[in-house]
């Protein structure tokens, strides 16, 4: 086999779809998107660590379309070899794999059991631990092996941690966090290692088996300053009327509908120099009725001083101009889930002092 390291593929990108998830991408637009953005690590990483990905695991690898149906060809074997070891096969390797596995299904259940691919899976075994390394610290995690939070951690906690870090002198002291959408506590994990002398981080997280593993997560870690409240924050008038925080530096929303929360707002977050962290999930906000995700991020950007995207690196991308908006949906639409979150925030002095997990 090929020590070259290959190229992405339209083709490598459809069988990377119809392999590992059971089905053809959208369109070729994803297709060329993907080729466009990021290499085969990247492919493969953003499939294996997609919530789709679990769901799709524990369902036991159930195929969509008729994409299966057909006989294995050089093209779909060559494919299966370079998604399973990262290298280009030569023309005796995929002859070979072809008399082992003549069938399309015979070729997908070789990928999935090809280490580098299998080692990766969720499986149903409930409750687990890990550990993850944020800033150079290790944390320790629990949480259930079905979980997509849990399989795709760290997920974004990287990225947040050198967010804070750089963003806040002195690591953070004194600073007031709140996070609505917790889940298990991946990303809180994340807030605290880049502020660990915050004054308080308060975490939300509406669902109750999502919610004892956040509860867990921080009493593990020696969190004592972060505060679990196992409900959804619900409105920002609403929790600042029950938590009465002295200050609000940092504002995470990632729960359902935080794109559409976020305009209205915008200049009360503004006046008090508060970051937001808005997550847009491009499929729920273009299956509801009212503005759609272009106008949602336009009237964010317009609302406040200066707004961040992060590419698949981690690295921060401000939005500048419309094409800077359009790459950064883009890039939202080319993850699985279809989803990413978006900074706004008062200056961009950070920047420089921002160092890529």
């Amino acid at each position: 086999m090929s020590s070259v390291t290959a190229e992405l593929t339209p083709a490598v990108v459809r069988w990377a779809y119809r392999f590992l998830l059971g089905r053809d991408p959208e369109n070729e637009t994803v297709v060329q998107g993907w080729c466009d953005a990021t290499n085969l690590t990247g492919l493969r990483d953003g499939i294996l660590t997609s919530p789709e990905m679990a769901a799709v695991a524990m369902a036991g690898f159930v195929e969509r379309g008729h994409w299966a149906e057909s006989r294995a060809t050089e093209e779909a074997a060559a494919a299966c070899l370079l998604l399973g070891t990262d290298r280009v096969p030569d023309a005796a390797e995929i002859e070979a794999l072809l008399l082992r596995h003549p069938s399309l299904r015979s070729l997908r259940r070789f990928l999935l059991g090809c280490p580098a691919i299998e080692s990766r899976l969720p499986r149903p075994e409930g409750p687990r631990s890990r550990t993850i390394r944020l800033l150079g610290r290790e944390f320790s995690l629990k949480g259930d092996s079905r979980e997509p939070e849990f399989i795709a951690a760290p997920g974004p906690a990287p990225r947040l941690a050198a967010l804070l870090r750089a963003a806040w002198v002195n690591e953070g002291e004194g600073r007031v966090v709140v996070e609505a959408g917790a889940g298990i506590g991946v990303t809180t994990l994340g807030l605290a290692a880049g502020a660990p002398r915050h004054a308080m981080i308060i975490a939300h997280e509406g669902s109750i088996r999502r919610a004892a593993s956040l509860s867990e997560n921080l009493a593990d870690n020696g969190l004592e300053r972060v505060a679990m409240r196992a409900v959804a924050m619900g409105s920002v008038a609403g929790m600042m009327e029950r938590e009465k925080p002295a200050r609000l530096d940092l504002l995470r929303l990632n729960e359902p509908g935080a794109a559409r929360q976020a305009p209205a707002i915008a200049p009360w977050l503004r006046e008090r120099g508060t970051m937001a962290l808005v997550r847009f999930d491009l499929a729920e906000l273009l299956a509801e009725p009212g503005p759609g995700p272009r106008e949602l991020l336009a009237q964010c950007l317009a609302a406040f001083p200066h707004g961040v995207a992060f590419d698949a690196a981690h690295e921060p991308q401000p939005i500048l101009d419309e094409v800077g908006l359009n790459a950064a949906l883009h890039r939202a639409l080319m993850r699985p889930d279809r989803a990413d979150e978006f900074l706004f925030c008062a200056d961009l002095d950070w920047l420089p002092r921002y160092e890529a997990p």
